[in-house]
This record gives structure tokens, sequence and C-alpha cells, in this order.
């Protein structure tokens, strides 16, 4: 099966929602296959100049259904039996589109969570885009989602019929690059991406064997983010990120983050020429997010940002000015061209922002 990473998944699903072509996605827990999956709709949206809507799906917005199946029975699918007429009719579900004209996706998440009955209650409505009575109109199309055997014991495994209903790919765990893009557009907290970028292997940990309740994944490090923004307490954060991603983890990232105080930030503001002085490559990232946070604080910093990153090394300084990037993302344009470093540094490093 083809691995992919999230941004081809995007591409992937593009391709299949123009050609009707049903899609499996594969992939470990917690690496945003959903998330994925419902960003492509969004785009499909845009790209069709359509109003995306997870809610109304029948008045001409595009559409997003999703669908726990695992939690349906067979006649959720099929709909309810009437007699109309001297004959038996069925009554599609209200959540299948029956507007002829309308467009959207309709997300069949942990279909293998699904028992066999439900499985197959579903073959007709993937393949030949219909059920019964009802027929699937020419604008949608279906995906799905499920983990792998490997992350989930009590999936059930898809007959050979159902799996050649769908076209496979395989949604990779990302990288710690690759998440910093996403993370840094999604408002995930400078410290978490400081840390990862410290210690990549934190990023994602699933090991079936392991008795904790909570481990790391992209998805309970976004659940840290929430639980911490904008939290100084130690003990408080401690607790939350141990929550989320488990014990041995959280005393990581909290010695991560005490490191902090090692940094003299006012000292910095004042001279930024001394952060030559910082050479441990976990201070030099403990210090993109101190600065990120008080240019977050208070925009008006931006010519210290830009006099720091002077002294910083390049991958520092890129870093340094993403996370300021991500803090204004509305005025960033108009206040960048207004300092006068800016020029320079695109000259420099304008093929890595």
């Amino acid at each position: 099966m083809r691995k992919v990473k999230h941004t081809e998944l995007e591409r992937l699903i593009e391709i299949c929602y123009e050609r009707k072509v049903a899609l499996y996605v594969w992939g470990a827990v917690g690496i945003g296959k959903s998330d994925t999956i419902k960003q492509a709709s969004k785009a499909l949206a845009k790209k069709l100049k359509l109003e995306f809507s997870d809610i109304d799906i029948q008045d001409g917005k595009f559409g997003f259904v999703d669908v726990r199946i695992s939690q349906l029975d067979p006649s959720d699918l099929r709909g309810l039996p009437t007699f109309h007429d001297g004959q038996t009719k069925w009554l599609p579900p209200s959540w299948l589109p029956s507007n002829p004209k309308g467009k959207g996706i309709i997300f069949f998440d942990e279909l293998n969570l699904a028992p066999p009955s439900i499985q197959a209650a579903a073959y007709q409505l993937i393949l030949d885009r219909r059920i019964g009575d009802y027929k699937l109109p020419e604008g949608w199309v279906i995906v799905a989602a499920g983990n792998r055997a490997e992350d989930n014991p009590k999936v059930f495994e898809l007959p050979a019929p159902l799996l050649n209903r769908f076209i496979h790919a395989e949604l990779q765990v990302p990288g710690v690059e690759d998440w910093t893009n996403w993370a840094l557009l999604n408002g995930i907290d400078s410290r978490i991406i400081s840390f990862l970028n410290v210690r990549p292997s934190m990023l994602f940990k699933f090991d079936l064997r392991n008795k904790d309740k909570s481990f790391p994944t992209p998805r309970s490090w976004e659940f840290v983010s929430k639980l911490i923004k904008d939290e100084t307490d130690d003990e408080l954060i401690g607790m939350c990120v141990a929550s989320a991603v488990g014990e041995g983890c959280a005393a990581e990232f909290e010695g991560f983050c005490k490191l902090s105080r090692k940094i003299d930030i006012d000292k910095i503001f004042k001279n930024p020429a001394s952060v030559s002085e910082i050479k441990e490559i976990d201070l030099k990232y403990n210090l993109t997010s101190i600065v990120a946070e008080k240019y977050k604080q208070d925009k008006k910093l931006l010519p210290k940002v830009f006099a720091i990153c002077e002294h910083l090394d390049p991958e520092f300084a890129v870093l340094q000015i993403r996370y300021a990037r991500a803090a204004n993302p509305e005025k960033w344009l108009s206040d960048v061209q207004k300092e006068p470093r800016w020029t320079d540094f695109m000259k420099k490093y304008g093929k890595y922002l």
C-alpha cells in the first residue's frame, strides 16, 4: 500500500473527488486522518467557490458528512421501510444528501470498527453509489478511514469485496518538520513546537504493550496546547501535559521548559547581540519560544525580534520569524514591510519561509 504525507493525501482526495472514486485512508492512532480529510474538503469547497458546511448539506453548499459507521445499524444506512401504493419503499436517512445538484464528501470514519453486518450494508453505496431506492448525487464522493490492525486489535478485517470497492493509501506519521509547518499555522503553543524540535521522537510514541492510558501523538499534543495556552504555573502545566501524553513525556517537557529560567530575556531584548552567548541547542530552542511569546504580547517588539535574529544560527532565525508570522498573520505583511531588516532577511532566508 502506498504511504503518503498529509499534503499528498489532500491532493489524492481532490483527485478522487474529481474522478468520483471511493478512497480508504489507513493510518496510526492520532496522526490526523480525520482532520486532513476535512481540511481537504474545505480546500475543495474553496476551489469550487462554494461555502463549506458540515451541518447543512442540502442547499448548494459543499457538504461534509462525518458518519461514525461503527455506531450504526444496517437500517441506518438503507433507511426505514414504508408501504405506499401497494409497494414497499425505503426512506433514506437524513444524513444522506438528497439535492441532485449538491456536492460534497461522505466520510465513513472507523469503517473497520463496524461489524460485518454494517460493512455489508455499505457495499452497494460505496461501489454503485446507491442503496435500495436511494441514489447518491453525482457531486458527492465517499471517503473512509480506519486504524491499521496493528494499532487496534478490536478492528474487523474488511472482506475482499469491500476492500476492492476502494482505492487505498496509508497516511504516514508526520515528521517533526512537516508537523511544525502545520503547528505554526494552527496556533500550537510555541513551547511545544520548540520541545518537539529538540525531541522529535516524542511527537509520536504508540505501543499496544504500553499500559499507560496517555501517550504522545500529534492529536494529544494538540490537546496539550489547548490545556497550557497562556499558562505559566509549573505544577498545573505538568499535570495537564501528563494527562495528555503520559508521565514520561511530561517529565521531559517540564525539564525543557525549566531551562528558560537560564535565559535573561530582558537582557537579550536590551542587547540582542548577547544571544550569541547561548551555545546549547535546547536553550536556543527555548529562546525562540520565549521571544515568540513576548512578541505575541507586544507587536511593537518586531524590530527587536529581527535584531535578535541577526545573531542566531540560520535555522533558529528562520524558526523565530516563522513564530512571529504565526503570531500576527493578519497584519504580518504590512508590519514587516515597515521593518528595514526585512529585505536583508528575505535575501538570506526567503526560500526557507
